[in-house]
């Protein structure tokens, strides 16, 4: 089941907050604000690591390295 969420969210929601599963788009408002944090990549690259997921974990961690930033949030 992680493998799968986290296909679809990197297919139809990558760097968005989280992924709408019904209408399959990426939503960025909500708790953390109308910027796009990438909430669900820093949440779950923990668990893909604890999960041995070690390809989504690097890709995740990949993305927060170069992607996350809080400049004007």
């Amino acid at each position: 089941m992680m493998q799968f969420a986290w296909k679809m969210y990197v297919k139809y929601a990558w760097g968005q907050n989280e992924l709408k599963p019904l209408s399959r788009r990426g939503h960025s408002t909500s708790i953390f604000g109308n910027a796009a944090l990438g909430a669900t990549i820093v949440d779950a690259v923990d668990t893909l690591y604890i999960m041995g997921l070690v390809n989504e974990y690097t890709e995740g961690r990949n993305w927060i390295e170069k992607s996350l930033h809080f400049e004007g949030v």
